[in-house]
């Protein structure tokens, strides 16, 4: 009887320390997962901290192709005095999208002399045209129902009244008044481009409008818009006060 009272104390103590050795087991586990949680709540903290930083660097400065970077238009008015008006240009919304930098506007004895530099373009042409509203918001610029990056610039800016889409060396009763046709980006993505309105209408300003660059090429035919694509970058048109 003594001898079967110590194998069952004996199993009993077995027992407990297996017990013990099993809830320290789960209490071990779950202190790994915890700092492993915490571990992986650190990173995400961390990586939407740098989202935040990117997005908040690309809204409040613009580098052109040059390489100079513009906080405000008058920033580019102090530093090119020639200029009449300027846009800064941002990605908008779109999949992809990053184009960014400047574009100058200037009066050349009643030519419109339209100076675009951009960077973060995919290589090859992307038409590039001002558009009615000085928006660079989501909008519906077809009146579908469909809502794009950019959309809320409307359609091209066409105060004559012509309703043809054109290039920009067409005569100014053929085309938009806003139709630029295409900046060319080479291999690294930057584009440099000169553009000259002819006879410039002087009663209308391109300020208070948008310029917009579109992932594709302008085929200066198709109304409305020469099946450009998407709306990759876009910039509100200020003019010198």
């Amino acid at each position: 009887m003594t001898h079967s009272k110590t194998i069952l104390v004996a199993l009993a103590t077995v027992a407990l320390a297996a017990c013990q050795t099993t809830e320290r087991a789960a209490d071990a586990t779950a202190d790994a997962a915890g700092d492993a949680a915490g571990a992986v709540a650190d990173v995400a903290e961390g990586a939407a901290d740098v989202a935040v930083d990117v997005a908040n660097a690309t809204a409040g400065a613009v580098s052109d192709a040059a390489g100079a970077v513009y906080n405000t238009a008058e920033d580019v008015f102090t530093d090119d005095p020639d200029v009449d008006a300027v846009a800064l240009v941002r990605p908008t919304s779109a999949p992809g999208a990053r184009a960014q930098g400047t574009v100058r506007f200037m009066d050349d004895d009643g030519d419109l002399v339209v100076m675009a530099s951009l960077s973060g373009l995919a290589p090859g042409r992307h038409g590039f045209h001002v558009h009615q509203v000085p928006s660079c918001e989501m909008g519906d610029p077809d009146g579908d129902g469909q809502m794009e990056p950019g959309g809320a610039a409307g359609a091209h800016w066409d105060p004559l009244g012509t309703g043809n889409h054109g290039a920009a060396t067409d005569d100014l009763d053929s085309k938009h008044l806003g139709d630029l046709g295409n900046v060319t980006a080479d291999a690294s993505g930057n584009a440099e481009a000169t553009f000259t309105v002819a006879d410039f209408p002087s009663d209308q300003s391109v300020a208070g409008h948008a310029i917009i660059v579109h992932a594709q090429a302008d085929d200066t035919e198709t109304d409305p818009g020469g099946t450009a694509g998407a709306r990759v970058g876009c910039g509100v048109i200020e003019g010198r006060m």
